[in-house]
């Protein structure tokens, strides 16, 4: 699978604070608190948030396009209903963010501290999840294509009424997955896992 990276202009205008706009386009957003921000169905394209605090912040609905979050701080964030397309976040706080019913198209998540991430009905086309510490998260009746798991850890993340089929996650960690049986049909694990599976079959392997 390849994405598409982020189309982020060379130019770009810098801001320590959020300004009071609907639509911001080629903007860095250096260090900026806005924590608690109420950002609705605002609009990003081609911007930088580096270093910035955005816990609690309320991004329901927004659209990010082309963005780049980069060592951000975004616990309990709530994105509900947001549109991401072409955007990355590198190594960022995602604790108990809230996305769910939102759109990611050619997203990449690395290196995330993404617990108790919830990604319920959300719908993807090219999303990547890399190196990221998900336990708990949640990805309940979600419509996923064309997504990948490598290096990350899936302790009692939930993923009930989301198709598996195709999903490698031979490199993740599952202890404690809760999935519906039908659903694990065509997942692609290691053998180990799929003896840590077997309990959800009330089977003992030794």
């Amino acid at each position: 699978m390849k994405l598409e990276l982020p189309r982020i202009p060379e130019d770009l205008t810098e801001h320590a604070e959020l300004p009071d706009e609907d639509e911001y386009e080629g903007c860095l957003f250096d260090e900026a608190d806005m924590a608690h921000e109420q950002m609705h169905a605002r609009e990003f394209r081609g911007c930088i948030f580096r270093k910035c605090t955005l816990t609690d912040a309320d991004l329901t609905r927004a659209g990010f396009v082309d963005v780049l979050f980069d060592h951000c701080d975004l616990s309990r964030a709530n994105f509900g209903s947001a549109v991401f397309q072409r955007v990355r976040f590198d190594t960022c706080r995602l604790s108990g963010a809230d996305m769910i019913k939102a759109i990611l198209r050619s997203t990449s998540l690395c290196g995330c501290k993404a617990d108790y991430l919830n990604l319920s009905e959300c719908r993807t086309d090219r999303v990547a999840f890399t190196d990221c510490s998900m336990t708990e998260a949640a990805m309940e009746s979600a419509a996923v294509k064309s997504v990948e798991f490598a290096d990350c850890d899936l302790t009692r993340a939930t993923f009930f009424r989301t198709p598996m089929k195709g999903l490698d996650l031979r490199t993740c960690t599952l202890d404690g997955l809760m999935v519906n049986l039908p659903d694990l049909r065509g997942m692609i694990v290691t053998p180990l896992q799929a003896a840590e599976l077997a309990k959800l079959l009330g089977l003992v392997v030794k």
